[in-house]
């Protein structure tokens, strides 16, 4: 979890201004100066702008102490020093990643990396201006999060946690949460820090706020999730030329060309700290759209705001509480699911805040594709609290939705049933029964399953499988299992068939995922069978298997170890553990 942070007072008593007189630079209509990098000495003294309280723009100065050069291929690094009591005390701040600076009244370019966490020095690497502008003016086109397209993909990312010692890496983004509980805090913490975010409070969207506020050095945010719940990145603006923006001066997420809201924001305060500083705010009006994400900043677009995702988790739980909470979440493959994953999570933890070990049932439905697709999952699961179980379950869904190798996918809607139960609701295989133990070729046997529910009488269940016409004679094996149980077989015994060779397998794969609260009673044949480009064949031709015997793998074909036969769930109406086999004989014909 994040450090203890210490409070600050008031920012206008601590501000290290250069000079009252000093303006806050505005939107240009045309081209701003520049100082290019060679232009640099050692000493020079320049002028930074950051927001540190409110919507004010506030000044502080930078002395230069050099230039990295070649901190990435063809990149340079401007090394300063920033003054003032303010600063002296906070060191560089979370949040102030594209403040711009400006020397004789040229822009030079926008303060974006520190010297790393515990550092006593307020000492600052400036992005180049040269390099953020031509990230303006790159062609744009849509979405892509494609890795060709993750300009600056090799860049270490905010919060990378591979960074050395004394190493230059990017300011951390504050992110801040609005509606979210501690549980879903913690449970979100490694999906948090692996993408350089700093969580703090904030609170939801306020009112108000304008557009025009969007000028180098005022605070700017890239909204994640708005509604019930309100996650909001906060950066600085360093140059407007029109409806155009550049902010951050290193990677949000080096994610290319991108689609996400971008808001106007008001800063609280500063949360000052020994590790890092970071400020704390709030969105306010959203003006425009997050267009790119590079190794050398963000580009922004003033104007309509992309969609966003609608997501809506309803809750109910014991002594009859029942919640319902509407959000609405980002577009971005490296986003969208851990996203998803939170809101859900959060959802829960805020309806059901005391439950401890708990059984979960969820239904969950992605309207997918202009709603030409919609996939259905359902589980029940025990869990060691009610957070874990149904985010991973999201989580691991949109991911594999997300990067698919067949086609783009876009997703129109979340909606997330949740029923959660105290306590554990759990029924053991104890032992299995079959009826009769030889049989024939398109006969039926009765499977009988002795469970024991936990702290309940003992009970019993039956089912009649068929045997397919055709099997040859010989053993076969009855297996009731639960259903990870049973997953994890299938997945040794024919691991091709869980490797999609089209967009609709992969569908019917995350669709067909076994309940938790069934058992799955199989029929086995110890022979083997084949899959040809993910669908299996179990009672394959011999000249197939005789090619896939001379070489285990033919062109889409694969041969298997053994064949199921056939499969039957049955309903337990609890979660069910345990696998039992039993043994039966087929014969070539129906005895009389």
């Amino acid at each position: 979890m994040l450090p203890v942070l210490l409070p600050t007072i008031l920012l206008f008593a601590l501000i290290g201004s250069v000079t009252a007189a000093s303006a806050a630079p505005r939107a240009s209509s045309g081209a701003v100066p520049t100082l290019p990098v060679d232009s640099l000495r050692v000493g020079m003294v320049g002028i930074g702008y950051s927001v540190f309280q409110g919507t004010t723009i506030d000044t502080f100065s930078m002395t230069i102490l050099g230039v990295l050069k070649g901190t990435r291929p063809g990149a340079d690094l401007i090394l300063a020093r920033a003054h003032g009591p303010f600063l002296e005390r906070t060191g560089i701040i979370a949040g102030m990643s594209g403040s711009p600076v400006y020397i004789r009244g040229k822009l030079i370019g926008a303060v974006s990396y520190s010297m790393g966490a515990f550092s006593k020095d307020p000492i600052a690497g400036i992005t180049p201006i040269e390099e953020m502008l031509s990230s303006l003016h790159a062609p744009r086109e849509g979405p892509s999060d494609s890795p060709e397209d993750r300009f600056g993909s090799l860049d270490i990312l905010p919060g990378d946690a591979s960074i050395l010692p004394g190493q230059a890496t990017p300011i951390a983004t504050p992110l801040a949460l609005a509606g979210f509980t501690s549980d879903a805090l913690q449970y979100l913490e490694p999906w948090l820090k692996e993408r350089g975010f700093v969580s703090g409070p904030g609170g939801g969207t306020l009112p108000g706020g304008s557009c025009d506020s969007i000028v180098p050095g005022a605070a700017v945010g890239v909204q994640l999730v708005s509604g019930d719940l309100s996650a909001t990145a906060i950066g600085t603006a360093t140059y407007r030329e029109g409806d155009r923006v550049l902010a951050f001066g290193h990677p949000f997420f080096a994610m290319g060309n991108v689609q996400l809201p971008m808001t106007a924001v008001v800063i609280h305060t500063v949360l000052a700290s020994q590790q890092f500083s970071s400020k704390m705010g709030s969105a306010t009006r959203t003006c425009g759209t997050l267009v790119a994400d590079r190794s050398v900043g963000v580009a922004g677009q003033m104007g309509a705001p992309p969609s966003m995702i609608p997501v809506s988790v309803s809750i109910r739980g014991t002594q009859g509480r029942q919640r319902r909470f509407n959000f609405k979440i980002a577009r971005s493959k490296n986003l969208t699911p851990g996203l998803a994953a939170a809101v859900v999570v959060s959802s829960i933890s805020e309806a059901l805040f005391d439950a401890g070990v708990a059984t979960a049932r969820y239904n969950l439905a992605y309207s997918l594709n202009d709603g030409k697709q919609v996939l259905r999952q359902s589980n029940a699961v025990i869990t060691p609290g009610p957070l874990a179980g149904v985010g991973d379950d999201v989580s691991q869904t949109l991911f594999l939705l997300m990067v698919n190798r067949f086609q783009d996918v876009k997703l129109d809607s979340l909606n997330a049933e949740v029923s959660i139960e105290e306590g554990i609701d759990q029924a053991a295989l104890t032992s299995i029964r079959v009826s009769p133990t030889i049989a024939a070729p398109g006969d039926s046997v009765m499977v009988e399953l002795s469970l024991r529910p936990a702290r309940r009488p003992p009970e019993t269940r039956r089912a009649m499988v068929r045997i397919p016409p055709g099997t040859p004679a010989g053993e076969i094996t009855v297996r009731v299992c639960g259903a990870e149980e049973t997953g994890r077989w299938e997945q040794e015994r024919a691991p091709d068939a869980f490797v999609p060779h089209s967009f609709e397998q992969l569908l019917g794969l995350l669709e067909r995922e076994r309940r938790g609260d069934f058992m799955y009673v199989q029929l086995y044949r110890e022979s083997l069978g084949a899959t040809v480009k993910g669908a299996e064949i179990s009672q394959a031709p011999p000249s197939l298997l005789e090619v896939l015997d001379a070489k285990d793998k033919s062109g889409n074909a694969m041969s298997t170890k053994g064949a199921t036969l056939a499969e039957i769930p049955i309903g337990l109406g609890r979660v069910g553990i345990g696998c039992e086999t039993k043994t039966i004989t087929v014969v070539p014909y129906r005895a009389k």
